[in-house]
């Protein structure tokens, strides 16, 4: 087993680290992994990691391994020996025979002591980018991407910018070998960052660093915001300022006051911001948010490492089958307005549905159930308009259907027995407005529109 410690290249999400890694993969001694994330996994369970069938638990999560040309087909003979992520690291860097081998990974800016402590030789390439860009690329991204289009980025990418160079200082300060970057220099000044890497990773220069239009992404998740890096050109990316609205963009400002001044000395840009910075109240919010929406990120991880394989096969299957993604189509990128300009005519006939029907409820048996008849306007605003209609109704009929059988009989007289009506019934009809969503985008696909 080579001694070699590994590489790991950090920063926050949109900094720039898939570029960098693609860079550095260009040369013959450097074999770097894309976001196979092994230490993204809460520190108690990892020693469970690579027992069982680790492999087949990676592979299902992100792929990782077929990323990497490591197994194919689902074989996944060949790894048996792997038992750490050094192993794999090592194994992945042999397959290509270079000498410098790790990971690339955004989810490692609040695991930099951790990896310091498993691997105090480790080299750290850290990279920064002005935090405002950072949030500009997230936005733009989540337009295509569900993962940049979660709740909560904004705390995400404080806590974790916070976290790394916080970690960094304090790695630095027990003596890991840390090299920072500025995303600017990467894009300006390619050829030198690529001879002063390699020369801090102790391998030769290789001018196949600035061919990026030769990179092999195929370990690079294939999606729209990797679009820019597929182009094969190294230049910055630019996005419109009107995607971060202004008090967020106040907000980004007073933070990168912040990090410049943690990180002073360490960062070659020339600009420092120098102006007011977060206060106790803003700084404390997003680092308990922050750490809030990492940890349940962390538990979505337990999840697919440890239940049954079956049961998360069928949960992937069901999500990918019903959840709409963001694929840019009329349904979910116009506004309700515009929606309701375009479909008024059938916007309205669902209403009338809802009014008769209800009406029909008030003057019946309080005992009888009428959830099928209040799925009718549901159904068909999901075939004929969309989705996003539909869940409107759903909500409307889950609190009113409950609410005529609490005004009309003393046994429903129990908020608990109200809620209960509520809840059930939203998902009943949701479950269902989602599944002819889906049966309407399909035909949509196939040119079979039932507009």
């Amino acid at each position: 087993m080579n001694s070699k410690e590994p590489v790991f290249v950090v920063g926050v999400f949109r900094s720039g680290t898939s570029l960098l890694c693609s860079i550095l993969n260009q040369n013959p001694q450097v074999a770097l992994m894309f976001e196979c994330n092994v230490w993204n996994f809460p520190r108690p369970l990892l020693n469970q990691r690579f027992k069982r069938n680790w492999a087949e638990r990676i592979e299902f999560f992100n792929q990782a391994l077929s990323r990497h040309g490591m197994v194919s087909e689902n074989d996944l003979s060949g790894l048996e020996k792997i038992r750490t992520s050094h192993d794999l690291y090592h194994t992945f860097g042999e397959r290509k025979g270079a000498v410098a081998y790790g990971e690339k990974s955004p989810f490692y800016c609040d695991r930099l002591l951790q990896l310091h402590d498993q691997y105090p030789g480790a080299y750290f390439v850290l990279v920064w980018r002005n935090p405002v860009e950072v949030y500009r690329s997230v936005l733009n991204a989540g337009k295509t991407s569900r993962f940049f289009g979660r709740p909560g980025m904004l705390s995400r990418l404080i806590y974790y910018q916070e976290q790394a160079i916080c970690q960094s200082a304090l790695i630095e300060a027990k003596g890991a070998r840390v090299f920072r970057l500025d995303y600017a220099e990467i894009v300006d000044h390619t050829e030198k960052v690529c001879q002063e890497v390699s020369s801090f990773l102790e391998v030769p220069y290789d001018a196949r660093m600035l061919q990026l239009n030769r990179v092999d992404l195929s370990a690079t998740y294939k999606a729209p915001h990797h679009a820019h890096l597929r182009r094969g050109i190294i230049e910055r990316q630019k996005y419109a300022e009107e995607l971060v609205r202004p008090a967020t963009m106040k907000k980004l400002k007073r933070y990168c006051c912040r990090w410049e001044r943690l990180q002073a000395g360490g960062l070659k840009a020339s600009a420092r911001n120098n102006g007011p910075e977060p206060s106790p109240v803003e700084f404390a919010f997003h680092n308990f948010m922050g750490r809030a929406f990492v940890l349940y990120d962390s538990m979505v991880r337990v999840g697919f490492e440890f239940l049954p394989l079956p049961w998360l096969r069928t949960y992937r299957l069901l999500k990918h089958w019903v959840v709409n993604p963001p694929s840019g189509s009329l349904d979910e990128k116009t506004s309700i307005i515009r929606d309701l300009g375009a479909y008024w005519f059938s916007i309205l006939t669902a209403s009338a549905m809802l009014g008769v029907i209800v009406l029909t409820q008030i003057h019946s048996n309080p005992h009888l159930m009428f959830i099928l008849f209040y799925g009718i306007p549901c159904a068909f605003l999901a075939l004929v308009v969309n989705t996003r209609w539909a869940t409107l109704f759903v909500v409307a009929s889950s609190f009113i259907s409950p609410m005529v059988q609490y005004d009309g009989d003393p046994d429903y007289h129990s908020l608990g027995v109200f809620a209960w009506n509520c809840v059930t019934r939203f998902l009943l009809l949701e479950l269902l407005v989602m599944t002819l969503g889906r049966i309407r985008r399909e035909f949509s696909q196939t040119g079979h529109h039932v507009n």
